[in-house]
Parts: structure tokens; sequence; C-alpha cells
């Protein structure tokens, strides 16, 4: 009798080590699958002949300014003032939203600016702003981080600034921005775009004015 209990009570262990392991085994393979579940981003709409492009990561908010914009492009005479206000809006809302950024290397907002000021913009950006952000690349970050909720254009100026040694004719717009949530971001900016090759691209950003 005491063979066949001890015999018993070794199926049962036996039993019960497997049951443990198929059940550790589907939690390790969840986690897995979690951790391949990697982050991507992927254009959906295009403004061919001036180069913006719309993701899908993008709000709402900026969908909305998006279309905007392609509407402003798409009339007989552009007015170009409404182009400016449309871009500088644009660029806040890319720029300080953060939430759906992947990593500090995701730096909003770059195909508004003027091609030769993109790298001294960038590492501007990833060395203030950007500096913080918890990489994103798998889907598992838990950080509280901005999202634009709207930009008031305040007013927009025709200025004559120097860039590169020549005068220039530009737009200066003047903005203020709220967020949902108010994590202590800036409110407010004035931009200076000009034209580049039949469109309009920003030169300057000056944050808090």
């Amino acid at each position: 009798m005491r063979k066949r209990y001890k015999v018993w009570l070794v199926i049962i262990v036996i039993l019960l080590v497997i049951t443990l392991l198929i059940g550790v085994t589907k939690v390790l393979f969840k986690k897995d699958n979690k951790i391949k579940i990697m982050n991507s981003t992927n254009v959906i709409l295009n403004i061919e002949d001036f180069g913006y492009s719309l993701d899908d990561r993008d709000t709402e908010y900026m969908k909305e300014e998006f279309e905007t914009l392609k509407k402003v492009l798409s009339a007989d005479e552009i007015d170009y003032k409404e182009y400016a206000s449309c871009l500088a809006k644009l660029f806040v809302i890319d720029f300080y939203t953060l939430n759906n950024k992947i990593n500090k290397y995701d730096v909003g907002g770059l195909e508004y600016i003027l091609s030769s000021k993109k790298e001294e913009f960038l590492n501007k950006a990833m060395d203030t702003i950007y500096k913080d952000i918890i990489d994103n690349t798998y889907q598992d970050r838990v950080q509280k981080l901005p999202e634009i909720k709207e930009v008031t254009v305040d007013d927009v100026l025709e200025e004559e600034i120097t860039l590169n040694g020549e005068n220039v004719n530009a737009y200066k717009v003047e903005m203020s921005y709220e967020y949902v949530v108010d994590l202590g971001y800036d409110q407010k900016g004035v931009l200076y775009l000009t034209l580049d090759n039949g469109k309009l691209v920003i030169v300057k950003y000056t944050p808090g004015e």
C-alpha cells in the first residue's frame, strides 16, 4: 500500500509540475508577444506639391488643421497670410504633442523648417523639450507627456528679416496655445516664415514671447 501511495504521490507531483510549467510558459509567451509589437507610423495623406504629410499617429486636431491647410493651398490664388497661419498651427501641434512620439529623436515639425536650419533645430529640441522622453519603441511607455488641444494665432505681420546675411520678406506669426493637460510646457511663441522655392518655410521660432 505504501509503495502504491508513493507512486501516486510522485505522479500527482509530476502533474502539478507540468501544469505549473505550462502556465508559466503561457505567461512568458504572452509577454514575449507584447514585446514584439513594435511602434510604427504610416503616412495617410500628402499634399504632394508642397511636400507636407500626415501620419496615422497624428491627433484629430492635427488632422483637422491639415485639411484646412490643404484647402488653403488648393485655392486658385493662395492667401499667404492664411498659409502662414496654418503652417504655424501645424508646427506647434506636431512639435509640442509629445505623447505620440516614439523617442527623443522623433522630433515633430521638421518638415516645415528651412532645410539648412533643420539640423540645428533638431539638436536643440533633443537637448531641451524632447530630452526626457522615454523610449516607446515597444508601446510600453508609462509617462505623462503633453498634447496640444488648441492653437490660437494672435497676429500675422509682414516684416523684413536678415537671413544668411540677406534681407528677406517674412511673415511673423504670434501664437498662444493650450494643452489637453497643462504639464508646464510653453504656451506662447513667435514664428518667422519665408518663401523658399514657392512654399513657406519656418526660419526662426522663439518660444515664450
